[in-house]
This record gives structure tokens, C-alpha cells and sequence, in this order.
């Protein structure tokens, strides 16, 4: 299926897999290194943890598997504080990110516990730079485990009002504690995302979406066309406050709880479509 293909590619590309994703460099050590002290907050683990693994990006968001530097094992997840270091060559990377695999559920890009982001730099992800003269680059990363705790649920139904785009390569339903105003947001803000969602669906598809309880402030559907970055989505259509239909409308949901018939209309007419000069 086309979304699990998309799936499958969008881990390995933003989260890393359990499979040790390495460009080929011959017999020769990596002469650089990243040293990362990984800070645990809000412990114990899920009971469904199966690992968590840190990842580098040369390029953010990545294009290709052999782009990405994954660490071959998980961390250990019954320590407070781990130490773990990744082999570099020189160069710039412009990602680096703990990604987290549960035993029982499908995991997807919302299972990053720990993407750094740069304040300076219109919050896109951190930097960084290992050189012959600076080799070793050293960084904190924190990583709360109540990101990937989502015993809530939202269920409901999108109704599309036409057939699926020839193009389309993935849509999913989303939820966000915050809305996304710039196009890193759509990964940086991100809950939890469904991308089962079929191109060959009916015009409605039920949903049920595992989330942290809490607020949530935005649910959305989201489209990519194929051959897109991770991070160009259109949103094509929203909850809306049943008060005010014309802005999104918020949640706030208990542990435990399932929060049903939160229902969403999608229109195609919103895809963002580039425009073609013509000469």
C-alpha cells in the first residue's frame, strides 16, 4: 500500500528504524563523533517501550535512507541519565532526534521524544557541525517520556467531498497542543497522527487516534503529494469549534478517556498547488 510504503520511508527519514541505516565508508573508522547526554524526564518507560534510538540528518527533512545515521542498538530505559556516542565523518548535520518504538502499536512520526530546535534559527531543528578542528560535538537531549504515554483516545469520521488526488502520496488525521504556523511545525508540534487512511477510501473514513490526555488545541486532515518533503503538508480541513465554526475548536481529554464523534470535513480545493510560470 502506498501509505505503508510512506510510512515506512517518513520513520526511517525523520525517526530512524530498528534496522542500523549507514552510508558506506569503506574499512576506514568515521573520524568525528557525536556525543549526546540523553536526559529522561517523567519516568518509568510505557510498559510497550521496546527501544529508543538516536538519529542524525545530514539534510532536514531527508530524501533518502542513506542520508540518515541511526544508532544500531536502543538506549538503555531504566536510567534517568545515558551517555551514548555516534561516529560521524566531517560535515554538517542539520537534525539530530530520539525516536521511540513501542511493542504493540504502529509507530509513526509523532514518536520522536526529542527533536531540538533552534530559537535563533525560526525554530527549525538544531545544527551542528563536526570538523578536523572541533571533532567531538557534545549536546544534551531530553526526552519525556509522557510524549509516547497515549492512553486517550479521539475517535470520529472524515468525510471527503470528492475522490482522492492521482498524486497523493499520504493524508492523515493529526492532533496538536498548538496550531502549526510555519511548515516545521507539522513535525515540531505534533501529538499523534493516523496515516492509515487509503487513497482508494469511500468519501468518509472512521478514526480512532491514540493521544496523551490533556488539551488539544488543533485536529486536523493532512495531504502530501508524492515526492514531497515531510514538512509540505496542506491542510485540508479541521475540527471547528461547534460554537464558532469558523475557528478550530480545542479538546481537553482525561486519562482514560475517548472522546468520540470529533468529526472532520475535508476539501480538496485547499491543496496547496505550486504555480507554473509559463514562458
Amino acid at each position: 500500500m502506498k501509505w505503508k510504503t510512506f510510512v515506512f520511508l517518513g520513520l526511517l527519514i525523520v525517526s530512524g528504524f530498528w534496522i542500523y541505516c549507514e552510508i558506506d565508508h569503506g574499512i576506514a573508522p568515521l573520524p568525528g563523533k557525536l556525543r549526546a547526554t540523553v536526559i529522561f524526564k517523567n519516568p518509568p518507560a510505557p510498559e510497550n517501550t521496546e527501544g529508543i534510538y538516536l538519529i542524525v540528518a545530514p539534510n532536514f527533512p531527508p530524501h533518502a535512507i542513506n542520508e540518515m545515521y541511526h544508532s544500531p542498538n536502543s538506549l538503555p530505559v531504566d536510567q534517568d541519565t545515558v551517555i551514548t556516542e555516534m561516529d560521524l565523518p566531517y560535515g554538517r548535520y542539520e537534525a539530530m532526534s530520539l525516536w521511540w518504538y513501542g511493542t504493540d502499536i504502529t509507530s509513526n512520526l509523532a514518536d520522536v521524544m526529542a527533536l531540538p530546535l533552534d530559537i535563533h534559527n525560526n525554530l527549525m531543528p538544531m545544527a551542528f557541525e563536526i570538523t578536523p578542528e572541533a571533532p567531538v560535538f557534545e549536546y544534551s537531549l531530553y526526552a519525556n517520556w509522557n510524549i509516547v504515554d497515549r492512553t486517550a483516545a479521539i475517535e470520529g469520521t472524515v468525510s471527503f467531498n470528492g475522490p482522492f488526488p492521482e498524486n497523493t502520496a499520504v493524508t492523515a488525521v493529526a492532533a496538536y497542543r498548538y496550531i502549526p504556523e510555519a511548515s516545521v511545525h507539522y513535525l515540531s508540534y505534533l501529538k499523534s497522527i493516523d496515516f492509515s487512511i487509503e487513497d482508494n477510501a469511500t468519501h468518509s473514513y472512521e478514526y480512532r487516534l491514540p493521544i496523551r490526555h490533556g488539551e488539544i488545541n488543533y485536529i486536523c486532515v493532512l495531504w502530501l503529494p508524492e515526492q514531497a518533503a515531510l514538512t509540505d503538508f496542506s491542510t485540508i480541513g479541521f475540527y471547528r469549534d461547534p460554537d464558532n465554526p469558523e475557528e478550530p475548536g480545542s479538546l481537553r481529554i482525561r486519562a482514560e478517556e475517548v472522546a468520540t464523534n470529533i468529526n472532520l470535513e475535508a476539501d480538496w480545493s485547499l491543496i496547496n498547488i505550486p504555480t507554473i510560470e509559463l514562458p
